[in-house]
């Protein structure tokens, strides 16, 4: 990888009322820099429901653990609801230890949403 690659990066979708964030690659302390204004916008701009894919994040430290709860925040004064896919055992196990996998509403694979109002997914670095 190129000091121009990043080793992070989302992409969303919008189904419905619910906007859809996957996340991919290493989060840390570079992807919340780079990628919580981008997260934070589309949070205030989308209706009440809000899942954050972590399936495809193969590294997760405070810097991305700080991400979410900014999301869960965001999404919570928005009176909205926020649902994570859950992420490898690795993601999952670092949620546990730092005991905050009851504070989300974990599943394991994306909820069946409405077809319409479908826009096209997009890649943010």
């Amino acid at each position: 990888m190129s000091a121009d690659e990043l080793a992070f990066w989302l992409r969303t979708r919008t189904v419905g009322t619910t906007i859809i964030i996957e996340l991919h690659g290493e989060l840390d302390m570079l992807a919340h820099r780079e990628l919580g204004p981008r997260v934070h916008a589309l949070v205030r701009a989308a209706a009440t429901d809000v899942v954050v894919d972590l399936r495809a994040v193969t590294f997760l430290d405070a810097g991305g653990i700080r991400l979410l709860l900014a999301i869960r925040e965001h999404v919570a004064y928005r009176g909205g609801v926020l649902r994570l896919i859950r992420g490898t055992p690795r993601v999952s196990h670092i949620l546990r230890i730092v005991r905050l996998d009851g504070s989300f509403t974990i599943i394991d694979a994306l909820p069946r949403l409405p077809a319409e109002g479908v826009e096209q997914p997009h890649r943010t670095p």
